[in-house]
């Protein structure tokens, strides 16, 4: 394979069509990056440096891609494999969409170049995250060896997508993977020679929404950032052999320090969490689920309920306009004036959610469904409700922006229906079916 592929340089793919070389993109660590014309569209080629893998390796990426291929993509939040170049010079390639210009890699948020627009964005951003392993895990697929480039974060919003994929594959299809998984992102188990699975993909969640919410790693503190040199010895001790959460509630020999550069986000991020997101952590963290029973690591359905009962509490501020956290006490944290909180929806099902009730705010489907069903996949937020307020009324009222009609019940007996884009005055104690879901009103 020669250094670079020239402008106008024919590719022929296995399908039989071809690539024509329009301009370099860029190195990757095993690959080098073009864009190029293919069926009248632009794309990009990724070719594999062989020098780089080995021919065991290549043998394993054609074969899993090939299969990739054939399979589709498990949805469309992955940037996937759509065609396989034939081999040439002892390596080979496949092409895939180009990555979109608004989106930034996940390593730029981490070092802090960019940033994503809101917490709520952020929080979706989550969400989205926590999906695609759901989506994953429902077509028999895991990661066998994930970082921060597998992500791209589109900041105003919060989309993902997903960028690298030559190691996704079916769970228990690794015998032929001879690549080392990165330490940082992987479970103990896998450091120490074991193979991925559900579980060992649940840790790398973890670990990769711990770092988009509070920036710095979860394993990372006063033991791990000071070690002699970060040696084979070390990257087992750490993230191997005894892994020691910075946020663990009994050991606290590797607390963050803000003396280290990379781990002082964590004293003003870490705070930002409500109690249930940090347990969580916590428990994802702890020894027992790392060292000893990876069951215990949290399920995907579990991070969702807890990520959008967290992002329920951040509310516009109707003062200011702007988005604060409501932590039991209604004061913006932008603008530091007080603002009115009704009450609250708690919605009884397994999550049990409680949405505090203020101007413009309301509930959306997620809440509803719960996650329940794999179907029910949430990639984007769909809100089914908006509180409106007339002060000189005195009402404070739900309006139904749902496709299905409400049946509501108030306390003295009374009942009705609210239609699309009718709405419902709401009242303490009384009660509203969406979907055969109970929404109580607490005022």
């Amino acid at each position: 394979m020669p250094e670079y592929l020239k402008q106008g340089t024919k590719i022929k793919m296995e399908s039989g069509d071809i690539a024509v070389i329009e301009s370099f993109l860029g190195n990757g660590s095993l690959a080098q990056v073009y864009k190029v014309s293919y069926n009248g569209h632009s794309k990009a080629l990724k070719m594999y440096i062989p020098e780089r893998l080995g021919e065991k390796n290549l043998n394993w990426f054609h074969e899993n891609l090939t299969e990739e291929i054939h399979n589709g993509r498990p949805s469309d939040k992955f940037i996937w494999p759509e065609d396989l170049t034939e081999w040439q010079d002892g390596t080979f390639g496949y092409i895939m969409d180009l990555r979109p210009a608004d989106y930034m890699e996940f390593g730029d948020l981490l070092l802090g170049k960019k940033e994503i627009s809101s917490f709520t964005a952020m929080i979706n951003c989550a969400l989205r995250m926590v999906s695609v392993f759901r989506v994953l895990h429902n077509k028999g697929l895991c990661y066998y060896d994930l970082s921060d480039s597998n992500f791209l974060i589109r900041v105003k919003d919060g989309d993902l997508l997903i960028n690298a994929h030559k190691n996704v594959a079916p769970v228990g299809n690794s015998s032929r993977l001879v690549l080392q998984p990165k330490p940082r992102y992987v479970a103990p188990s896998v450091v120490m020679g074991g193979k991925p699975n559900y579980n060992t993909d649940r840790f790398s969640l973890a670990t990769c929404l711990f770092l988009l919410l509070v920036r710095t790693h979860p394993l990372e503190g006063v033991r791990t950032l000071n070690v002699p040199e970060m040696n084979y010895y070390y990257l087992q001790l750490c993230y191997g052999k005894d892994p020691i959460f910075i946020a663990d509630p009994t050991d606290r020999s590797n607390s963050p320090s803000k003396e280290i550069e990379g781990v002082r986000n964590y004293f003003k991020r870490w705070p930002l969490l409500t109690k249930s997101v940090q347990n969580t952590f916590i428990r994802a963290f702890s020894k027992e689920a790392m060292l000893h029973n990876e069951s215990k690591f949290p399920l995907e359905k579990d991070w969702q309920r807890v990520l959008l009962q967290y992002r329920s509490w951040f509310v516009k501020c109707p003062v200011c306009g702007k988005e604060t956290l409501y932590q039991g006490e209604p004061v913006c944290k932008c603008c530091h004036e007080k603002y009115p909180v009704y009450g609250y929806l708690r919605i009884s099902n397994h999550g049990k959610y409680n949405i505090p009730i203020v101007k413009d705010g309301g509930n959306f489907q997620e809440h509803v469904d719960d996650f329940d069903v794999d179907n029910t996949l949430q990639f984007e937020p769909k809100r089914i409700s908006r509180v409106r307020v007339k002060s000189a009324a005195n009402l404070v009222a739900l309006v139904n922006f749902s496709e299905s009609k409400w049946v509501y019940h108030y306390a003295d007996g009374t009942s009705g229906s609210v239609n699309k884009d009718e709405y419902v005055q709401l009242k303490n104690k009384m009660e509203i079916k969406i979907n055969g879901v109970k929404i109580t009103v607490s005022m």
